[in-house]
This record gives structure tokens, C-alpha cells and sequence, in this order.
């Protein structure tokens, strides 16, 4: 099962769902008739979602076993990565400053042939 800092899809399905119905509840708060009370209707459905998933996990009861492949070189390559970006970032702004806006004269014509 995939984990992003522990938590599931499950949850980040829920957090979708009930972000999206208080979102659709404070903007249809405003509106006019029976539109209304659609907000609620969002929140009950978000709310009956929720039990259903919570009701039917798709996952037993019983654990399965830690098997976990471990990466030790992980914070070495975002240090390097990180550097990298920093001295890419300041080159990108000195050629800026020092390539780009540098001013460029007119210089004199010698002759008078055209």
C-alpha cells in the first residue's frame, strides 16, 4: 500500500471530498432559492461518503508484513540537489545582470560612404 507521510489514499480521498463540499457550502451560501440549501445537501453526502468508507475498508484486518526498501543515499542527493539549484539560480541571475543589461553603444562611423 502506498503511504505519503503515513497517511493512505482513503484519507486523502476523504480530505478531497470534504474540502471540495465546505468549498461548494460557503459559495452556494450566497445564492438565491433552492440553491441555498444545496450547500447542506453537500455536506450530508460528504458525511454519508465518509461512513461508507469507513464502514467497508478495502483492506483486512490483518496487517501485512513491513517489507521496506531503504534508500541511504537519499539526503546526500538533496543536498547536491539543492545546491545545484542554488549556484544555477545565481548564475541565471548574474548573467542577468552582468550579460544581459549590459548597455551597448553606438560608436561612430568613420567614413562617410554609403
Amino acid at each position: 500500500m502506498a503511504l505519503v507521510f503515513g497517511i493512505g489514499a482513503g484519507l486523502f480521498t476523504l480530505g478531497i471530498i470534504w474540502g471540495f463540499s465546505l468549498l461548494m457550502c460557503i459559495i452556494l451560501s450566497r445564492a438565491a432559492g433552492g440553491a441555498k440549501y444545496g450547500g447542506f445537501a453537500l455536506i450530508v453526502l460528504a458525511g454519508v461518503i465518509t461512513v461508507i468508507l469507513i464502514i467497508y475498508p478495502k483492506e483486512g484486518l490483518v496487517p501485512e508484513p513491513d517489507i521496506r526498501i531503504t534508500d541511504r543515499m537519499f539526503w546526500p542527493r538533496v543536498i547536491i540537489l539543492t545546491l545545484i539549484s542554488i549556484f544555477a539560480l545565481l548564475c541565471f541571475v548574474f548573467m542577468f545582470i552582468f550579460h544581459w543589461t549590459e548597455p551597448i553603444y553606438a560608436k561612430p562611423i568613420k567614413s562617410k560612404r554609403f
